[in-house]
Formats: structure tokens, sequence, C-alpha cells
């Protein structure tokens, strides 16, 4: 299964874009609530708040929280340049309702671009209901022309 599948829960491709990074893992909603995204790598370290800075390259590159939190769409992001290739899993955890918030069920989207090619799914998180295999996604080898 290569990035073009993710676990049938693909919605739409998008057209490519001009790629600035090799892999941006992207998690947006619109709920005053802090959900946490999770990208672990083929060798199984977790980019996550806790750990911003992976030994393959990944990278926290934008952790939204409760604190400072302005109304609209919050994101979270997790990027790498040269993402060594093999398997990722992409999790989201609701941690925490923001101020008053009641929400108990929170709609959100998770974009995966791969060398400019754009995919978006789309998902619910339950308060304390981590999902931590939101879907399962590949990165292939380098091309040889590519190198």
């Amino acid at each position: 299964m290569t990035a073009r599948f993710l676990l049938g829960l693909l919605l739409a491709v998008v057209a490519p874009a001009a790629a600035m990074a090799d892999l941006i893992v992207t998690l947006r909603w619109d709920a005053a609530v802090d959900l946490d995204l999770y990208v672990t790598d083929p060798v199984l370290e977790t980019a996550y708040f806790a750990n911003p800075h992976t030994a393959s390259g990944g990278m926290l590159e934008r952790d939204a929280r409760c604190a400072g939190r302005t109304p609209g769409e919050q994101i979270e992001r997790v990027r790498w340049t040269r993402p060594p290739p093999g398997r990722y899993r992409v999790g989201v955890d609701f941690l925490e309702a923001c101020g008053k918030a009641s929400d108990r069920d929170v709609p959100y989207r998770l974009q995966v671009e791969i060398d400019g090619s754009r995919q978006e799914l789309r998902g619910r998180a339950r308060r304390a209901e981590r999902e931590p295999r939101a879907f399962e996604f590949t990165v292939p080898p380098p091309r040889e022309d590519a190198r």
C-alpha cells in the first residue's frame, strides 16, 4: 500500500503543489479543544508535543494549545525535509477542552503531503479516547532520477 491509499479513509486527492518539504502532516480543527498530532516514523520514533524533534529529521513545527488559543481554525504540523522511506503512522488525541468548552466529539481534517502530492481525510476525535493510528502511509524510497 502506498501513500495514495490511506487505509480507505482518503476523501480527496488535491492537485500537486510546489513542494516545500518532502513530507508534511497537518491536523486542522475548529472547536475550542486541544487536539494533539502524533506521527511515528519507520524506526518507531514519534514526533509530538513531548518529542518535537526526531533522529530521522521529523520536527513538530506547529503545536496548538489551549493557552494562548485564538478563535478559529487550529493547526498542528509535523515536517520532514528528507523523510526516511517506510511506513508512517499518524495518531490524533483529544487532550482537553479549552476553558468552558464542553465538546466531547470533534471533527478534524488531516492532510499528508509527500513531494508536493497532497491527500486529505476527515475523522472525529473523542475526548479521552486516543486514536493512536488514525491512518498509515508509506514513503517510497527516492527515485533513481532524483538522486
